[in-house]
């Protein structure tokens, strides 16, 4: 989880806290044909508060700082969890740097940047080459198995 979303090591305690909380609500045991929420409360859990670890987020400023004339109306955070004593999110908030408990949180879960995830493989992906068994002396000609791009002029 954190190397999927480039965050530092640090953040290893939230990332499990995360992962136990989301398993416990979502891992069926095969036996009993529920999950650990619905045999310890009696009850199916609600997942639709479940956001992605790691995303970003927007805290809005409601009074807590004396804004002026053209100050950020939200601070810009990341999702690092659930609050363990109520209906609140653990964000890490950039510009104190500190990891606070917020009720009211704007998530932009689908706008993942580009530049602050690491790359991977997929990312460089090469056309797929297949020898056709035709040889030219000791060469073998090779064929791209990816359709190819026709341009049409007009």
């Amino acid at each position: 989880m954190l190397n999927e979303n480039g965050l530092p090591k640090y953040f290893w305690a939230d990332a499990v806290s995360t992962a136990c909380y989301v398993l416990n609500r979502v891992l069926i045991i095969p036996i009993l044909k529920r999950t650990p929420y619905e045999l310890f409360r009696g009850r199916k859990p609600n997942l639709s508060h479940l956001k992605v670890f790691g995303c970003k987020c927007f805290i809005p400023n409601n009074g807590k700082d004396s804004l002026g004339k053209f100050d950020s109306k939200s601070d810009e955070g990341i999702f690092v969890g659930y609050s363990q004593h109520g209906h609140a999110y653990r964000v890490y908030n950039k510009r104190t740097m500190l990891i606070e408990e917020f009720v009211h949180v704007n998530f932009d879960e689908a706008n993942q940047d580009m530049q602050e995830r690491p790359e991977t493989h997929a990312d460089h992906e090469s056309p797929i080459i297949q020898p056709t068994g035709t040889e030219l002396g000791n060469k073998t000609e090779e064929t791209s198995v990816l359709p190819e791009i026709q341009s049409t002029e007009a």
